[in-house]
């Protein structure tokens, strides 16, 4: 325990670390409040905002509540009625054939969070452009249920080639409930994307700030030092292991007690049970926002310790810091900024790397075969996280041991 206490002390005392961790605080204080007073805003030029965040959160909740509940095909025919009935008004409309901004306020704006189900809807099951979504007939949509599991058919058939593969998805869509539940849901995307942006952040300053964990003492000069340690330094590794973790884990609760904390202070709990459907209709999975919050930040901490493990594994074969920093930031930011341009089986395991994931993944149909198994890609890059960690904190713990003293 004194050699754990001492490594943790030692994290600690580095200004390196320190500043790191003061900026993972800062990080995750600016995407919160960048989300609730600047992205949740509304803006009439695209820029600049002409209602600040939460009062146009406000409106977006108060907007929602005459839709609130099971949306049945009844209850969106009654919604596409309004849109459609605006778009063909010639009274809304300015000489040239545009739409009149006042007009646009006092109809479709009221509608709130409806507008994008709308348009979703428009795009995915009946296969209109976004800008056309107002030509979509409301009757149609008094069958949309039917109609959304015709298009998700179709989509699957077009995708997979292999039966056991389209069975995989399939199995999934009949899990999903109907009529889906409604409520004003894009706050808690937001969410759910400041979640995943506060995460990569966390993950590359735990990179600095755990560098220096093994070379520290070649870069500093007193790895002799350690070879005459009390207890050996194999428990001394095992220690710098533990130190760490407890850092990593430690950050990773602080980032994601004021993420949920904020949450729940501009955006409550509204939302959280409304299916993923809402937002991308052919999607497969049964789940909710909520679920998709829970799943971010469990693969924030997973994504948290398999930084660790590589952190450590570069800390253990290089001599100073930099390099390890370098390092990290390579493979958890360049690697998969320029994934795309790498054969495809080198982008799935490109996906794999901390921070590479997007919980976008939750909304499609991608999958990792091993041997005959068929993974759904989300739960392959979470369970691949604490593998990192397991493979490569022992490897560096055998080359810290076993590294010669020049």
């Amino acid at each position: 325990m004194s050699l754990y206490r001492w490594e943790l002390k030692k994290i600690w005392k580095r200004r390196s670390a320190r500043v790191a961790l003061a900026l993972m605080l800062v990080w995750t204080m600016a995407a919160i409040l960048v989300n609730a007073f600047y992205n949740n805003s509304h803006k009439e030029d695209g820029v600049t905002p002409c209602v600040p965040g939460p009062a146009e959160i406000a409106n977006q909740l108060a907007w929602a509540e005459p839709w609130r509940g099971p949306l049945t095909g009844e209850a969106l025919a009654a919604a596409q009625r309004t849109v459609y009935d605006y778009y063909h008004d010639p009274a809304n409309r300015t000489p040239d054939g545009n739409l009149t901004s006042d007009s646009y306020n006092a109809v479709i704006r009221p509608l709130g969070g409806m507008t994008n189900t709308l348009m979703n809807i428009a795009a995915g099951v009946y296969s209109l452009p976004y800008a056309a979504w107002g030509e979509l007939e409301p009757d149609r949509l008094l069958t949309y249920y039917d109609d959304r599991a015709d298009a998700v058919d179709r989509w699957l058939q077009s995708q997979f080639k292999d039966p056991a593969d389209r069975a995989v998805f399939a199995a999934q869509e009949a899990r999903v409930q109907t009529p889906f539940v409604y409520d004003w849901y894009s706050g808690q995307v937001s969410v759910v994307e400041t979640i995943q942006d506060t995460m990569l952040g966390v993950c590359l300053l735990l990179g600095v700030a755990l560098a220096p964990l093994f070379c520290g003492e070649v870069q500093s000069g007193v790895l002799a030092v350690s070879h005459c340690t009390r207890q050996g330094r194999g428990r001394l590794a095992a220690a710098k292991v533990g130190a760490a973790l407890t850092v990593a884990v430690g950050t990773w609760a602080v980032s994601s007690a004021l993420l949920v904390a904020f949450q729940l202070y501009f955006f409550g709990t509204r939302g959280l049970d409304c299916p993923i459907q809402l937002l991308k209709p052919l999607a497969t999975a049964p789940l909710t926002f909520g679920d998709c919050e829970v799943y971010a930040l469990v693969f924030g901490l997973a994504c948290c310790l398999g930084t660790v493990g590589i952190t450590a594994g570069l800390s253990g074969v290089a001599s100073a810091s930099f390099p390890v920093m370098a390092g990290v930031f390579g493979l958890l930011v360049l690697l998969p900024m320029f994934g795309g341009m790498l054969p495809w089986a080198v982008q799935q395991a490109v996906a794999l790397l901390p921070s590479a994931g997007d919980y976008y993944d939750l909304f499609r149909q991608n999958l990792y075969h091993i041997g005959p198994l068929r993974i759904w890609s989300p739960v392959m890059q979470l369970a691949v996280q604490p593998l990192y960690l397991a493979v490569l904190a022992p490897l560096a713990w055998r080359a810290y041991v076993r590294r010669e003293v020049r």
